[in-house]
């Protein structure tokens, strides 16, 4: 009885600040968009590029190489705030992911669907002689963004999260590696799901995977701008 009391009061207290589940959603998001950039790059470039895997792998060290001078540039910052950080990130991300698709394979999916033929195999091309740089690009824009994102949010949860809930083994702490834990495993699952049904849907596992972030993103800036003022 008195477990499940604890726990009622933990939701209480984190219910108390509609900032704190608000940062905890965002981060959900951050570490699930992240996860679904990072387990699919590999593929994609192989798929698209016939980039080895070394390759890949040395393309995705350099970009994480570049977290730890955005954390230090925001940690200097103080232009910004957190919220304006917040909501700028999540604009930038979606303009990343449209960047990223694939408007050749989508042309000629859109185009098999209306005169109802398939004759031409499209869904192995990206974009032309421009697909290498456009991918790269677009995940680079996509994950600083979502770094961002994620960096900016975790700061402002340390100072949204009651200080009640600091007395109790499920913490902010707790929630923070909780969280993060089924934000990954939500970026799994979806490109996992996404590499299935991309023949059913857009023939392009690129497209089936931006247009689900898409919508994500969206419903994270449609939550920041119902909260934005509590985001202080």
């Amino acid at each position: 009885g008195s477990y499940l009391e604890s726990i009622a009061c933990v939701r209480r207290l984190a219910m108390s600040n509609i900032a704190f589940p608000t940062t905890l959603s965002l981060l959900f998001l951050a570490k699930a968009v992240n996860e679904v950039l990072l387990s699919s790059c590999a593929s994609i470039m192989y798929r698209y590029f016939w980039c080895s895997g070394a390759k890949s792998g040395l393309f995705m060290g350099v970009m994480t190489c570049c977290i730890l001078p955005i954390n230090l540039s925001f940690s200097s910052e103080k232009n910004f705030t957190e919220r304006s950080i917040i909501k700028n990130a999540l604009v930038v991300s979606r303009y990343g992911l449209i960047l990223m698709v694939n408007y050749e394979a989508l042309f000629y999916t859109i185009k098999n669907a209306i005169l109802r033929s398939a004759n031409q195999d499209h869904s192995l091309s990206y974009d032309g002689f421009l697909g290498t740089i456009q991918y790269i690009l677009s995940f680079a824009v996509v994950f600083f963004s979502i770094c961002s994102l994620e960096s900016v949010t975790l700061s402002l949860m340390s100072k949204v999260s009651p200080i009640p809930l600091r007395k109790y083994s499920l913490d902010s702490s707790f929630a923070v590696i909780f969280v993060s834990s089924l934000g990954r495993i939500a970026g799994d699952v979806l490109v996992w799901v996404s590499d299935l049904s991309s023949w059913v849907f857009f023939y392009n596992i690129v497209n089936m995977l931006c247009f689900c972030l898409i919508i994500c993103l969206l419903v994270g800036s449609y939550v920041v701008k119902k909260h934005y003022f509590f985001l202080v």
